[in-house]
């Protein structure tokens, strides 16, 4: 199974207050990032907006950003917001990341 990793801004070890929802949606990330051969994925949150959480797949941190309720109360629907991070790697490593900012 994939790790799922949560960080501060700062590079501090994050963990999310303890819930259903939460232990639901790291699941679905680990699943999401196993049926697409990602060993890793982390989130790091945003220094100034604390409800953003950047990903990062694999060794790529994007300017892709999930928000903090997808985590704590399942609003989104987490595997399309990981397909589009995984689009914005993509789109990085096709050299249009610039675009993207």
């Amino acid at each position: 199974m994939a790790n799922v990793e949560f960080y501060t801004h700062d590079a501090q070890p994050f963990s999310f207050e303890e819930s259903s929802t939460v232990k639901r949606m790291v699941a679905r990330v680990a699943s999401w990032a196993d049926v697409n051969t990602f060993e890793r994925i982390a989130f790091w949150r945003d220094e100034t907006d604390t409800d953003k959480w950047y990903v990062q797949l694999g060794d790529d941190r994007l300017s892709y950003w999930i928000h903090e309720n997808t985590f704590t109360e399942g609003k989104q629907d987490v595997e399309a917001q990981l397909d589009y991070a995984r689009g914005a790697q993509r789109r990085v490593a096709a050299g249009y990341g610039k675009f993207d900012k």
